[in-house]
Order: structure tokens, then C-alpha cells, then sequence
């Protein structure tokens, strides 16, 4: 019987005890992971549709049925064209055709059930009497499905409906899935103490995948479409509505009530003054909801920081490990182009480059990335610098292991800890970069929302509307801190230094 090996603490462990003793980059990691929790979840945390809906809705029911008999009718008629060689648009026919298979599905729940039979009997019947080409086969169908699911409103059957899940793009539920999954694999790895960086990596593969194929079957099963329904007036016409659930805070992102246009905090007003809608951080100048727009704004804020910041990681890695392992006039040349991206004033830079190209928020990312990357360039030149002449190096060149296996196996690995200290502050520099840029007018544009953009819609009136510029710089304020407090932390468990104490 073998002994049990005494366990020993590997450099995963000693860096999170390191860093755990350091409560405010602990907090400040909390902070970040509420606010990715918020960027993932807007959604369904802030929306004008309810979470759950039940009704009899005669007017969404007549609005389907309209669009599927006009899609079906615009469907034949572009087959036609096609089939008569008037038209070789074969993409908009395939369009028009997802617009009737999907006008179909959506109207299939409001249909009673003892006739749901003859409906998708018809359904049937048009679509393959328009792929034989027999059209006029096809408009009696057409006809006599407008003659048959023609309902009165006592016929239309009550269902419950799901309006803002109904609506979540494939890239949101995807995010919706991964958060939740790659932070129980977190947080199951810290708890358990284990360090396997190649468990870590497999968890991480699989944790992806699961939410990248269920966002993908997602998309197929419930494919997104434009619900222009207010459900609002719905809801408040009780012989239609039974009971809906809205999200916690009810309004749209883009939701104007013009009537309540910058007006301040709810609980701030006299109670003779409020109005039926409670608007927490109150309303901008257009009436949108500031607690709405603060949310949605999180994931621009989100976005933009580690998407330019991957770029960032990208070049600057590229450049500084070319440098540093080779060494000599490679690492002159890459070092005089550093010192001349350094001399540019990179603020003054992007808004140089923005005002040539269109606003857009992948502009912004893209080039926040491609000016900020001198940093961590220099840095990991420094690490390879220090790393390429040990022993470890030395062995794996012996053994026959090309140069970019050795820069990418072996010594990228061991110099990552300063790098990931630098990304850190890095994210913090852009979210704060964006909120400059969307404050002057060259961030990401209308009508999206972001907190830059807030507070250039209170600046007119900074004493008047104080809540468009308190609220919205309060939470750049504690995003950057908490992403600078991290920085600190891990900085600090990664100094050799205090590992000994």
C-alpha cells in the first residue's frame, strides 16, 4: 500500500492566499464580477417587455396574421419572378420564406386547439403548392386561410408569452450561459484548492462550448424578430392581460416619455408629484430612464475595456517577445518603434483617427488596442529579457524545441505575472478612454447607450440635472478603481517578496 503524498501548495495557491489577504482587491474583485453579472444580464434586468405575459392579445394575433398572409403572398410572388427568370435574387426569396416560416411559428400559439390541425394543414399545403410552382393553387390556400383564421376575440386562446427572452439575441445568450458556468468553475477551483492548469483549461474549453452550442440552438429554436407590441398598454387592459411579470427596472433602453423628460430622482420628489412610473436615478433630457441606460451601458463599458485590451495583449506580446528572445538588432529595431508609439499623445491620437473614420464601437476598441500596446510590449520584452538565458530555456533548446515552442511553451508562461498586473490597469485606462470619447461626441454613437454619453447629455444643465452627471461619473469612478485595486492586489501576490511572510 503506497503512502499518500503530503500535499503541497503549488503557485496558483500561494498567489489567490497572497491575494485573499488583500481585502480591498478582493472587494474590488467582487465589484468586477457584479458588474460583468450586470453587462451580462441587462437584459432581463432592464427592459420595457415583460419577463411573462399571459393574455388573449387580439391585436398581436391580427398583426401576425396580416404579416404571414403578406409574407406568404410576397413569398409566391418572388418565386415566381425567380422561376420566370424576371429575378435572380434567390437571397431574398430565401428571406421572405424564413419571414413566412416564422410568422407561421409565431402564430401558432394564439390558434385554438380543436382547429391547430387545419392549421398547419394549410401551412403545409401553401408552402408546397408554391415550391411546385402551382401559385394560383397557392392564392386559393392563401385565401382560404384569411377567410378561415380570420378569429373574433372570444375565439383567440389565452397563452403566456415571453417577451424579453423572446427577443435575446444569439451573442446575449451566450453570454447569458458562459458567465454563470465559467464562474462555478472559479469558484469550485478555489474552494478546492486545486492549481492543474491543464483541468482549468479543459474546464474552461468545455464551459465555453456548452454556451457557445446552447446559444446556437438557442438561435435555431427561438430565432430573434422585431416585436414593435407594447405590452404596457396591454397589460393595463385587464379583460386582455391576466398577469404579466416585468424585469425589475421596466423601462427600454431607448424608451422616451417626453412628458417626464429630465426629471429627478423619484424618491427625491414631493409625493404630489410623482407619476405612475418610478425612475430611480431619474430621467435624461430625451425622458429615458438614467438606471436603464447605466445598465446598458455597462456592457459597452465591459466591452470596450477587455476587447481593446486583448488587442492590446495581442501586439504588445508579439512584439515584446520577438524582441526579448531574439535580441540584438531585432530588440533595437522593436525598441525604437516602441519609443516612437510612445511619443505619440495617444488621447489626441484616437481622436485624430476617429474623426476620419465612422462611429462605430468596434472602431473605438480596435483603435484603443492598437495604440495602448507599448506598455505591455516592454514589459514582456523585460521578462524575456530576464527568463531567456535560465536553465529551463537552456534545456528546452537542447532538447530540440523550436523558437516558438520555446517562446510560447516555456517562457511566456513563467513572465506572464507582470503583463497580467499591466492588463489590469490597462482595462481600467479604456473604459475610462471610452467615457472621455463618448463625453466629447467621438464614442459610440446614438441612440446606444454608454456612461460617457450620459454625462454629455447633462453637461448643459450640470446644477439643474445634477443626477445625469453624479450618477453616471459615480460608476466610472468605482469601475476604474475596482479594476486598478485588482491590479494592486495581484501585483503585490506575485511579489516574491511577501510570499515568504
Amino acid at each position: 500500500m503506497t503512502a499518500k503524498k503530503p500535499y503541497s501548495p503549488g503557485y496558483f495557491e500561494i498567489t489567490m492566499h497572497q491575494f485573499g489577504k488583500n481585502k480591498l482587491a478582493v472587494g474590488g474583485i467582487v465589484i468586477i464580477l457584479l458588474l460583468f453579472a450586470v453587462a451580462c444580464f441587462a437584459p432581463l434586468i432592464a427592459n420595457e417587455k415583460p419577463l411573462g405575459v399571459r393574455g388573449s392579445f387580439p391585436e398581436k394575433y391580427e398583426d401576425i396574421f396580416y404579416a404571414l398572409c403578406s409574407n406568404a403572398s410576397i413569398y409566391m410572388n418572388a418565386h415566381k419572378a425567380v422561376s420566370e427568370n424576371q429575378s435572380d435574387d434567390l437571397l431574398r426569396l430565401r428571406k421572405y420564406r424564413e419571414y413566412t416560416f416564422r410568422s407561421f411559428n409565431r402564430l401558432r400559439p394564439y390558434i385554438p386547439a380543436d382547429i391547430r390541425g387545419s392549421y398547419l394543414e394549410y401551412r403545409q399545403n401553401i408552402l408546397a403548392e408554391i415550391d411546385k410552382k402551382n401559385y394560383d393553387a397557392a392564392r386559393s390556400y392563401i385565401e382560404q386561410f384569411e377567410n378561415t383564421f380570420l378569429l373574433d376575440d372570444s375565439d383567440i386562446e389565452p397563452i403566456t408569452l415571453f417577451p424579453a427572452l423572446s427577443n435575446l439575441s444569439a451573442l446575449e445568450m451566450f453570454f447569458m450561459l458562459f458567465y454563470p458556468l465559467i464562474l462555478f468553475l472559479i469558484l469550485k477551483n478555489l474552494f478546492r484548492g486545486s492549481s492543474r492548469p491543464l483541468k482549468v483549461k479543459k474546464g474552461f474549453i468545455v464551459c465555453f462550448l456548452m454556451a457557445f452550442f446552447g446559444a446556437i440552438l438557442w438561435n435555431i429554436l427561438n430565432p430573434t424578430v422585431f416585436d414593435p407590441t407594447n405590452y404596457k398598454r396591454i397589460v393595463n387592459d385587464t379583460s386582455i392581460c391576466h398577469w404579466a411579470i416585468f424585469a425589475p427596472v421596466p423601462y427600454g433602453e431607448n424608451e422616451n416619455l417626453i412628458s417626464e423628460a429630465s426629471a429627478k430622482p423619484t424618491w427625491l420628489m414631493p409625493k404630489d408629484q410623482r407619476t405612475d412610473n418610478y425612475h430611480v436615478l431619474g430621467t435624461d433630457t430625451n425622458g429615458r430612464d438614467v438606471l436603464t441606460r447605466m445598465i446598458m451601458g455597462t456592457r459597452i463599458s465591459m466591452s470596450v475595456g477587455f476587447i481593446a485590451v486583448g488587442i492590446c495583449l495581442f501586439i504588445g506580446i508579439f512584439f515584446g517577445a520577438i524582441a526579448g528572445y531574439f535580441r540584438g538588432k531585432t530588440d533595437l529595431l522593436i525598441s525604437r518603434l516602441i519609443e516612437i508609439v510612445i511619443c505619440f499623445p495617444v488621447f489626441f491620437l484616437i481622436l485624430t483617427v476617429l474623426a476620419f473614420l465612422r462611429p462605430s464601437i468596434v472602431n473605438i476598441m480596435v483603435v484603443i488596442g492598437i495604440t495602448g500596446w507599448t506598455g505591455i510590449a516592454r514589459l514582456c520584452r523585460g521578462e524575456f529579457l530576464k527568463l531567456v538565458n535560465q536553465d529551463f530555456v537552456t534545456a528546452a533548446q537542447a532538447l530540440g524545441a523550436s523558437n516558438l515552442r520555446t517562446i510560447f511553451k516555456h517562457i511566456l508562461p513563467n513572465g506572464m505575472g507582470p503583463i497580467l498586473v499591466s492588463v489590469s490597469f490597462g482595462i481600467a485606462g479604456a473604459i475610462l478612454t471610452e467615457s472621455a470619447l463618448s463625453f466629447l461626441g467621438f464614442g459610440v454613437p446614438q441612440p446606444t447607450a454608454s456612461w460617457g454619453d450620459l454625462l454629455n447629455n447633462g453637461r448643459s444643465d450640470i446644477q439643474g440635472t445634477w443626477w445625469l452627471t453624479m450618477f453616471p461619473g459615480l460608476a466610472i469612478f468605482i469601475a476604474v478603481t475596482a479594476f486598478n485595486l485588482a491590479g494592486e492586489g495581484l501585483r503585490d501576490a506575485l511579489d516574491p517578496r511577501l510570499k515568504k511572510q
